[in-house]
């Protein structure tokens, strides 16, 4: 009686759950009990295997010679593949009996060659380094006379010194005229006594 009441009950407050069948809808597939020690025992081998953590070491170079490892493979395969036909290392007839023939009548009948000599490559190259000795040579002489360069190689204490002994009153409106703006000029008393007198 409590469970009809029970059932009233659900259908009042659950119309769609009390609609559905109260059969078992859950099936086991075909063979799952007969299989079913097979499955375990190989997840239990598999698991193990995983748990001892195996791994596969590559031999040293493996990858820099793989290539002409394959291209080896292919082409000793293809060698294989002609060798079994009846085409592959295969002596020709009549080889050694003439093979000497053909050997003394290269010999004795030498073909013709052309031995082209190029003895002007060494003279190109003779002139070329002459060319660009004497090109250096030219630019580094005309860039040491340039007076610029020269006074440059000339400490600026010892041009001062040679102008102070060797100038006179004639020699100063010349001087003022080559001096750069830029040039730091400064007079003492003694040179200004010095160019008065």
């Amino acid at each position: 009686m409590k469970s009809e009441d029970d059932n009233m009950e659900l259908e009042k407050e659950a119309p769609i759950l009390a609609a559905i069948s109260k059969e078992n809808t859950f099936n086991t597939p075909d063979g799952y009990f007969s299989n079913l020690t097979e499955q375990i025992l190989a997840q239990a081998n598999l698991n193990e295997l995983i748990a001892e953590e195996t791994s596969f070491n590559v031999p040293n170079n493996y990858f820099e010679n793989l290539e002409q490892q394959i291209r080896s493979a292919v082409y000793l395969d293809e060698l294989k593949e002609v060798d079994s036909k009846g085409h592959g290392f295969e002596i020709p007839a009549n080889y050694f009996s003439e093979s000497k023939k053909l050997i003394q009548n290269s010999i004795s009948s030498p073909n013709s060659t052309k031995v082209l000599k190029l003895h002007f490559i060494r003279y190109a190259a003779a002139a070329c380094i002459l060319f660009t000795t004497t090109l250096g040579a030219y630019f580094n002489v005309k860039h040491n006379t340039a007076v610029a360069h020269q006074l440059s190689k000339i400490p600026a204490l010892e041009i001062e010194t040679y102008l102070n002994q060797h100038t006179d009153n004639s020699d100063l409106p010349m001087l003022i005229e080559n001096i750069d703006d830029d040039a730091n000029l400064s007079i003492d008393d003694f040179q200004l006594e010095k160019t008065i007198n």
